[in-house]
């Protein structure tokens, strides 16, 4: 119930008005309703046991070998001790600050936007089954912007840089250089947001495990992280049963959680940054001949056969490996050495 809508391709743009569509066919990726899926998510677990208790958490503190938390509800304070805490509240996680865990050391910061479509077309080229990605050193320096179709006369419009320009001014800039997609969406509520890019250096602590935004384990190339917060959940609830099972909460013993969510997800997003790292290393004239080259109908049919909203690498380094992109791989490698080898790196094996 919470899916809205199915993506079956992307129309890719760059700061000078080229364009590339990729994908097209099987699903790709959903929009959801996230409010329903949070009460489903939420409704689930109460039926699993889980209480529910609606308060704001103002601090964490250890104590004689367990965790207190300290809440306020309606102006009342109480406080609830346990033997193990998670904290999965997000990018500026007060479980991971008070508990003086590690946090990720690079942030994306984004300004999201839900629009009334003015007119149902969507201007030409629109497709109601495509998102639109935006690219560009002085559209979204250092991220991307996007429009992600709903189904409904209802999108979802954002922007985002991380390198200090206001994502106000970018989404300002991004509607000015594409008029022919912006100018038929209405605004009707604005909201903004902070995305770690990279992970923690560590998830785990005493009585401690950090999930989610609050541990980076994001995608770097998307800000995706519903998925890798779902593999990651899986992988915290094993360590916490084998935790009360043997009674040991400790740091060394609640490794195990690190250990084995980087083994399902952690290779992927190592690579992720690596080839983000690649594509920023790159002059916006280098951008557009990949682009270009994107429209050959070798890589058009790869991408659609291969891509993995969730394993970007793996379509990107079939597609760098071919012909085309190839060559403009070796191009770069001339100008900019370093970018390309941060590449090649991407799919050396772990830890490489």
């Amino acid at each position: 119930d919470a899916i809205l809508h199915r993506i079956t391709g992307a129309f890719a743009h760059t700061q000078s008005g080229t364009s590339v569509a990729l994908g097209g066919g099987e699903t790709k990726a959903v929009a959801i309703d996230r409010v329903k899926w949070d009460q489903a998510l939420a409704e689930q677990a109460q039926q699993a046991g889980a209480e529910m208790v609606r308060a704001r958490l103002t601090n964490v503190e250890r104590e004689n070998g367990a965790v207190k938390l300290r809440l306020a509800t309606d102006g009342h304070d109480s406080t609830i001790t346990a033997r193990m805490v998670v904290g999965a509240d997000g990018t500026h996680s007060r479980v991971a600050r008070t508990l003086g865990l590690p946090r990720p050391a690079e942030y994306a910061y984004n300004l999201g936007i839900e629009g009334r479509m003015k007119y149902p077309a969507g201007g030409e080229g629109w497709r109601d089954d495509y998102v639109h990605v935006f690219v560009g050193r002085n559209l979204a320096p250092g991220w991307f912007g996007w429009i992600i179709p709903t189904g409904t006369d209802v999108v979802r419009v954002g922007i985002g840089s991380n390198n200090g320009v206001k994502p106000i001014e970018c989404y300002r800039r991004l509607s000015a250089a594409f008029p022919q997609l912006f100018e038929g969406i209405e605004p009707i509520r604005m909201y903004g947001g902070t995305i770690p890019l990279t992970f923690a250096p560590r998830t785990y602590g005493d009585n401690v495990l950090l999930v989610g935004d609050a541990a980076g384990q994001v995608k770097p190339f998307s800000g995706g992280g519903i998925y890798t917060s779902l593999v990651a959940a899986r992988h915290a609830s094993g360590t916490i049963e084998r935790a009360f099972a043997s009674g040991d909460f400790s740091s060394e013993g609640l490794s195990i959680y690190e250990h084995a969510w980087m083994r399902e997800v952690g290779r992927e997003l190592r690579k992720s940054w690596r080839l983000r790292n690649f594509g920023l290393g790159m002059s916006d004239a280098q951008v557009e001949r990949v682009v270009r080259a994107l429209k050959g109908p070798k890589l058009q049919a790869m991408a659609a056969r291969y891509a993995d909203i969730d394993y970007p690498s793996r379509v990107l380094l079939r597609l760098a490996r071919s012909g085309p992109a190839l060559a403009t791989l070796a191009w770069v490698t001339a100008t900019r050495p370093l970018a390309a080898m941060q590449l090649l790196r991407a799919h050396l094996p772990f830890g490489a």
